[in-house]
């Protein structure tokens, strides 16, 4: 604020220029009954073309003279300001400095407390951790045992029961080829039966006819098949004590798998309920651990976040501080260099003065520009159609040399 004030007394009043040289007296254009001159056109539009821009660097200068004048005003005011209430100023800020001192004193010693109170809880933390991981170690030990044992007797299991079910399907097998077999040979019996029924009537039909040859050839036939028959009774009855015999001795195995399996789950739930226990228990350790760590872990972070926000109001205190030294200084300054308000206060007079100059040339210079538009416009209307008409002219011929209206 200082410099900004040192460097708005020290600026130069801006020099107004009169209006006379800005504005260079033209000739009044001649009457149209006289005729214009070429020259005279140009002359037209350089005029208007200058006093236009004139006018636009008047206006300029004026804001610009008027934008200064309004913030060395405020400034003047502030430093007025300043200086009148320059002891309850000091005795305000000096109070913020010195009860912010005070306060980030309390900040540092509340910051070191938590800091001591925090290496604590982590060494507590750390201690306790290490404890609940020696008092899990023999419960996870003890489960992984369990585990180990409940997955062989599930194996064990899942054997049991495959034996169980291949004793069952060999008996099914054991059954199905003593049935195919009995009726293989049953069929050949009841086809035997009927062979020699055939014969013994074929003897008996043509006994009148038939000589003793044929006779002796039937009996023979007749003991052939007999003898076939009594083959196939015997083999069916062979077979039907062997399938029984077997079937038996596979009936007699399914009751032993049964047995076994029915002892095997018995011993796999047994197993399974101690492994069940054994890991309920190191569960429950483990979340007793967990919310004893968690506690404290959780007063660790109320720690943390409280410092942040002592950390996050020191930061406002120190800025508060930070503002009121440099209200203090800029107080001072005020109060011990009374001439630069002084000074500050003639520069506004003088600009207040140019500013009039200046309003009072950018009116005549916006007088001069209007009335000089007014008087050329009949020229430069007059010229702009000329060209117009020109232009037209052009395009014409070019339109019709392209369409061959001059052929």
């Amino acid at each position: 604020m200082s410099s900004e004030i040192d460097k708005n007394i020290n600026e130069s009043t801006q020099e107004v220029k009169p209006v006379e040289e800005i504005i260079e007296v033209q000739e009044t254009p001649q009457s149209a009954s006289q005729g214009i001159s070429l020259s005279g056109i140009y002359q037209a539009f350089k005029d208007v073309h200058e006093a236009s821009r004139a006018t636009s660097q008047a206006e300029k200068d004026l804001k610009a003279l008027q934008a200064t004048l309004k913030a060395d005003t405020e400034t003047l005011e502030h430093r007025r300001h300043i200086d009148a209430n320059f002891d309850q100023i000091i005795f305000e800020q000096t109070t913020i400095v010195e009860q912010g001192v005070v306060s980030q004193g309390k900040i540092v010693e509340i910051t070191k407390e938590n800091k001591e109170k925090k290496s604590k809880l982590q060494e507590e933390l750390e201690a306790l951790e290490a404890q609940n991981k020696r008092s899990l170690a023999p419960l996870i030990e003890r489960n992984d045992e369990a585990q180990a044992k409940l997955d062989e007797a599930a194996r064990h299991l899942a054997h049991c029961k495959r034996t169980e079910q291949n004793s069952r399907q060999n008996l099914e097998n054991l059954i199905s080829q003593r049935n195919k077999q009995s009726k293989s040979l049953n069929a050949s019996i009841t086809t035997s039966e009927e062979a020699i029924r055939k014969l013994k009537n074929e003897t008996l039909d043509r006994s009148a006819e038939l000589t003793n040859r044929d006779k002796l050839d039937l009996r023979e036939k007749i003991t052939i098949e007999q003898n076939r028959l009594a083959e196939f009774k015997q083999n069916l009855h062979r077979i039907e004590l062997s399938a029984q015999k077997n079937i038996e001795e596979a009936q007699q195995t399914i009751e032993v798998e049964a047995a076994r399996l029915e002892k095997t789950r018995v011993h796999h739930d047994e197993i399974k309920k101690d492994a069940e226990l054994k890991l309920k228990r190191l569960e429950e350790q483990s979340e007793q651990c967990r919310l004893a760590e968690e506690a404290i872990q959780k007063q660790i972070d109320d720690i943390d976040a409280y410092q942040k926000t002592l950390d996050d109001h020191n930061g406002e205190i120190q800025k508060a501080i930070e503002e009121a030294k440099d209200l203090i200084n800029e107080a001072h300054d005020i109060h011990e260099n009374p001439e630069k308000t002084q000074q500050l206060a003639l520069t506004i007079l003088k600009n207040e003065a140019l500013l009039e100059q200046q309003e009072i040339t950018h009116a005549e210079l916006q007088a001069y520009e209007d009335e000089l538009r007014r008087t050329t416009r009949t020229s430069r209307i007059s010229t702009l159609a000329g060209i117009l008409v020109i232009v037209l002219i052009i395009v014409l011929v070019i339109v019709g040399i392209s369409m061959g209206w001059f052929s």
